[in-house]
C-alpha cells in the first residue's frame, strides 16, 4: 500500500513571507507542501485590487523554497494573465519551476470583478501519485469532487482561506463524498486576517473511514504547520 505524505500550512497571512518561515519549510520531508489561498496577503494589503502585484513576488519566493524543498508545492493562488484574460490559479511546483497550473473555476463575489473562471477540472501526476486541486468556493461544488471522483482521483487537495467554516457543511461537502466515493481530501486553510476581515482556519484531512485529523476549534486563528501520512490514496 502506497503512502503519501503531505505537509499542511495553516498559515498566518498577516506575518506575510519571510526568511524564518522559508527556513521552517526548506526542512520538511514530505511529498506535498500545502499552502492556503492568498499565503502572501499580509497586513498591507487592504483589498483585492493590490493582490495582483504580490503575485509575482510570491511566485518566486515558492520557486525560492523549493531549491531547498523538494517534495511538490501547491502555492495557494496567484493572479495570472494568459491570453488577454486573469485568473486565479494554483502554481504546481516541483524541481524549481513551475509544471502546471490549476485555475480556479468558482470565482467569488469579490473575485469576479478581476478574475474569469477557470474551465477544466484540476488533475495531475507527479511524485508517484495522481492527485486533484481545487481552490476557495470550487469546494462547495459537488459535482467538482464527483468529476474528479469520476475520472479515478482518489486523492484531492483543497486550499482555502474563509472567515468561518461550517460543520454540517463540512458534512455534506467533504466528509459524505469522502465515504461514499472513496476520497482521500487534504484542506488547507488560512488563518490570521485577509483584508482586514477575521479567518477561520479549518484544515483536515478527511479519508473514506471519516476525519482523521482536523485543527481544533481552539485553534482555528492560529499558524499551524502539520504533516500527515496518507495511506491507499494513489
Amino acid at each position: 500500500m502506497s503512502i503519501v505524505k503531505v505537509s499542511i500550512y495553516q498559515k498566518n497571512l498577516d506575518d506575510g513571507l519571510n526568511l524564518t518561515s522559508l527556513k521552517k519549510l526548506a526542512s520538511l520531508k514530505s511529498d506535498f507542501l500545502l499552502f492556503p489561498e492568498y499565503f502572501y496577503a499580509d497586513s498591507s494589503v487592504k483589498d483585492f485590487r493590490s493582490i495582483p502585484d504580490k503575485s509575482q513576488y510570491a511566485q518566486d519566493w515558492l520557486l525560492k523554497l523549493n531549491d531547498s524543498y523538494k517534495g511538490v508545492i501547491l502555492g495557494g493562488s496567484l493572479i495570472r494573465g494568459t491570453d488577454g484574460a486573469r485568473f486565479g490559479s494554483e502554481p504546481i511546483i516541483s524541481q524549481g519551476q513551475i509544471v502546471d497550473w490549476y485555475d480556479k473555476r468558482t470565482p467569488s463575489s469579490e473575485e469576479k470583478e478581476f478574475i474569469q473562471p477557470g474551465g477544466e477540472p484540476g488533475v495531475f501526476i507527479l511524485s508517484g501519485s495522481r492527485f486533484g486541486v481545487l481552490l476557495g468556493d470550487d469546494a462547495r461544488n459537488p459535482a467538482f469532487l464527483k468529476e474528479l471522483s469520476d475520472q479515478g482521483v482518489k486523492l484531492i487537495f483543497i486550499l482555502q482561506t474563509a472567515e468561518s467554516f461550517d460543520p454540517e457543511q463540512d458534512e455534506e461537502l467533504i466528509i459524505k463524498p469522502a465515504r461514499e466515493e472513496g476520497l482521500f481530501i487534504v484542506r488547507c486553510c488560512g488563518a490570521g486576517s485577509k483584508f482586514g476581515r477575521a479567518l477561520s482556519g479549518s484544515s483536515l484531512v478527511a479519508t473514506p473511514t471519516g476525519i482523521t485529523w482536523r485543527v481544533a476549534p481552539q485553534e482555528a486563528d492560529r499558524e499551524i504547520l502539520k504533516t500527515v501520512l496518507i495511506a491507499g490514496a494513489s
